[in-house]
């Protein structure tokens, strides 16, 4: 983990967002602020409607902010050596549709600028820390199931080693078997130094993936604590209609 004292993987200040103009503008975010430090894992709590994925576009680069500003591994949100240092996968992670999980993962390592003579024993190797075989990896993307295919995608993330990973509901689809395999790269992720932001819904997910969480409602952050402290205590009115029932129950 980096001391304490060094840039903030990602630092959010002030964070407003509106879709729309005139009358017709809806304001998405107002006055969020929190921030990633570098080795730590931070959840976005909050009903849908509440922001998150907002959040996780502006951090991306993918949409510009009203106001505010938003700061990723050293510089602003989306420029050129942050894009290359982030493993981002979708709540709907969908391959490419001519491509098998091998060539996806390969295809997207490429784009990272991961080097030829480096790509196949790395590949090979995300795709079996996720759970996919060599037969599984043959086949065609469009073939896989839901939980294939969030494996596949993160596979594709983890492979170029970000310094940073961006998820949205990292464990969709899974069952808990999976979810544990997945909790456990996550773990590995933090402990090799990098950083997480992920949303969710998954009590499971959040107890043991995060250290932080933040809690947003209406577009504003409501909540910035340690996991611990936010679900101590299952009676909690605040937390618990923030999670979906899990397996486990």
């Amino acid at each position: 983990m980096a001391p304490p004292d060094s840039d903030p993987a990602i630092e959010v200040r002030d964070l407003s967002c509106t879709y729309g103009r005139g009358a017709r503008a809806v304001r998405a975010l107002e006055g969020l602020s929190f921030a990633v430090r570098r080795g730590e894992s931070l959840a976005l709590l909050g009903p849908n409607g509440s922001g998150k994925s907002t959040t996780i576009r502006v951090v991306l680069g993918l949409q510009a902010p009203r106001g505010g500003s938003v700061r990723v591994l050293g510089g602003p949100a989306g420029h050129r050596a942050a894009r290359g240092a982030t493993g981002y996968v979708p709540e709907e992670s969908r391959g490419l549709p001519a491509l098998t999980g091998r060539e996806y993962v390969d295809f997207v390592a490429a784009a990272q600028g991961v080097p030829r003579r480096e790509r196949r024993a790395r590949v090979l190797a995300a795709l079996e820390a996720c759970g996919l075989d060599l037969r599984a990896s043959a086949r065609a993307v469009t073939t896989y199931s839901r939980g294939m295919t969030r494996r596949v995608a993160l596979a594709a993330a983890l492979d170029a080693r970000p310094a940073l990973l961006v998820l949205d509901e990292p464990t969709s689809g899974l069952d808990p078997l999976g979810t544990e395999d997945v909790l456990g790269l996550l773990a590995r992720h933090r402990q090799g130094g990098g950083s997480i932001l992920l949303s969710t819904h998954d009590r499971v997910t959040v107890e043991g993936a995060c250290d932080r969480a933040v809690v947003l409602a209406g577009g504003r952050g409501r909540a910035d604590a340690p996991v611990g402290d936010l679900l101590a205590g299952d009676d909690s009115p605040s937390l618990l209609p923030l999670f979906r029932r899990t397996a486990g129950g």
